[in-house]
């Protein structure tokens, strides 16, 4: 699959939830004033901090590609609605010594999907833009439809994108299933063949030792050893012993015929 255009939705989202953390006011594609009133300038997000004692209005302006950035001539503007400014962008798009030393520079990694600081924008004490609050309340007070666009086309696009890689990533996920199953099932075979060979280990060493019992043998305590005894004299040991049964009463046949002998010369 084609590597994933990098929407600045994605960015917004990322941004959003940082700003949720500290419980901040965030909201997209904020317009200083009115449209009526003629030229107006709208950036891309705003984060209102929630303090009386220590207001700070936080401005982003998202950029995902050069193009954008390097035709925008609007921005500078944004200063005087905000405290801190930011440019927000995919890794490496902008970098920082582009920018004046009072705006800051986000970075978003596409891979992870997560944003960090490049350079953090300098506070700047500017009067409250009080117009732009006022549109916020008068304008901006419903819950957005779609608050990381800025347009019902542009979230649809969005949704088909996202579609579009939903199915991709369906299609993934079904193959690797399909993969491990298979190999699952090549390990049961396995584990089946191998268990067919223990058992019949198994059955073949009773039938040793069921011979060896009936030649004698100690199959209790040491078996292997007096399997290889037995082995090597190529005798059963059942037999030794009534070989030695059998000299002994030899010997004792012997001994008495002796005795008798000597009797009978005397």
């Amino acid at each position: 699959m084609a590597q994933q255009k990098i929407r600045a939705d994605l960015i917004l989202r990322e941004i959003a939830k940082r700003h949720a953390q500290n419980k901040d006011l965030f909201i997209t594609e904020v317009k200083d004033g009115p449209t009526m009133w003629g030229e107006h300038r709208r950036i891309d997000a705003i984060a209102i901090k929630r303090s009386w004692r220590h207001p700070c209005i936080t401005g982003y302006e998202v950029k995902v590609s050069r193009k954008d950035y390097e035709r925008d001539e609007k921005w500078p503007g944004y200063r005087e609605i905000c405290h801190k400014l930011y440019f927000a962008c995919p890794a490496g798009l902008i970098q920082p010594e582009e920018l004046p030393e009072d705006v800051g520079l986000i970075w978003y990694n596409p891979e992870k999907r997560t944003i960090f600081t490049k350079r953090a924008a300098v506070f700047r004490d500017i009067e409250i833009p009080w117009q732009m609050l006022y549109y916020l309340v008068i304008c901006r007070t419903d819950s957005d439809r779609h608050p990381f666009f800025s347009s019902e086309r542009e979230f649809l696009e969005a949704w088909v994108e996202d579609k579009e890689e939903r199915r991709w990533l369906g299609t993934v996920v079904k193959s690797k299933m399909a993969e491990a199953i298979t190999e699952l099932e090549q390990q049961i075979r396995e584990l089946k063949r191998e268990k067919a060979k223990y058992e019949r280990a198994e059955q073949a060493l009773t039938q040793v030792h069921e011979i060896m019992r009936r030649a004698g043998l100690n199959v209790n305590y040491n078996w292997l050893e007096e399997l290889e005894r037995a082995l090597r004299f190529k005798v059963p040991p059942y037999l030794l012993s009534s070989l030695e049964i059998v000299e002994r009463e030899v010997e004792r046949i012997k001994s008495l015929v002796n005795q008798n002998n000597l009797g009978v010369a005397g």
